[in-house]
């Protein structure tokens, strides 16, 4: 049996274990992380995300509860958020949330929530704030590991993935695809760049997760060119919104509490 399977099937068995030691109905369970986005390397952890739903007099308590179930065992860390939490930060376009909901690589879904909470997302994605996410998360990137002498593969894919999602943004007012050949495929023009991004990521799916390389200079000042670009464009990027109204996440928490009583 081939190792994916093999740890897709642990994975499996233990989100399982959780739902019933927890007892809660887990609604979507994803990868996120380097894995979901194709760029992991041979000791890349496992970094599992789920959305899940307690029954309904858990909701019916004057004292909050905790929302958040986590997990770490070895090379697999688990997080889990209430399905109130969730859609509180969905409503607050959080982005990782984004991210666990477009997840290329999922362990479980219950199909209809995902039917409607992708829908949902999708009204409720704001670009503005989106394009701040990743124009903080590569600026942050080149501060803290780019300008030292070596650098990762891992953070500069991180620093460009960044800027791609930007370029992406600019482009389509809509989410990054989360796996990062198809960021790379539509948002890079020049073959050439897209051969050694291509490359890079070969090198770093071959390697350990922290191995230092000499990225192609090129490569760099591509990257630099469009950061910059976008460093000064952020202020400036003000596409038209159309509010949504918060009911239907009410609505989405009323359906999914009863359902799974």
């Amino acid at each position: 049996m081939q190792w994916w399977v093999m740890a897709t099937i642990n994975i499996t068995n233990y989100l399982q274990s959780i739902a019933q030691e927890h007892d809660v109905k887990i609604l979507l369970a994803v990868e996120s992380g380097s894995r979901a986005w194709g760029f992991e390397s041979k000791n890349s952890d496992w970094d599992v995300r789920f959305i899940y739903v307690h029954k309904p007099q858990w909701y019916f308590t004057v004292e909050p509860q905790r929302d958040v179930i986590e997990i770490m065992d070895g090379d697999l860390d688990l997080v889990g958020w209430e399905l109130r939490k969730a859609l509180a930060l969905l409503k607050r376009n959080n982005p990782s949330l984004l991210e666990w909901i477009n997840s290329p690589i999922v362990y479980y879904a219950d199909k209809e929530f995902v039917s409607q909470i992708r829908s949902v997302a999708a009204k409720f994605f704001n670009p503005i704030a989106s394009m701040y996410h990743y124009n903080r998360m590569y600026i942050k990137h080149d501060e803290r590991y780019l300008q030292r002498e070596h650098c990762s593969m891992k953070r500069f894919l991180y620093y460009l993935r960044g800027i791609l999602a930007c370029k992406w943004i600019e482009a389509n007012k809509s989410l990054p695809p989360v796996a990062f050949d198809e960021l790379v495929a539509a948002t890079v023009e020049d073959i050439e760049m897209k051969k050694k991004i291509s490359k890079l990521v070969q090198l770093k799916k071959d390697g350990e997760e922290h191995d230092l390389k000499v990225i192609d200079s090129l490569l760099i000042q591509f990257a630099r060119k469009w950061a910059d670009y976008f460093t000064k464009q952020v202020n400036s990027f003000r596409p038209k919104q159309t509010d949504v109204s918060s009911e239907v996440l009410d609505s989405m928490l009323y359906d999914m509490v009863l359902r799974h009583a």
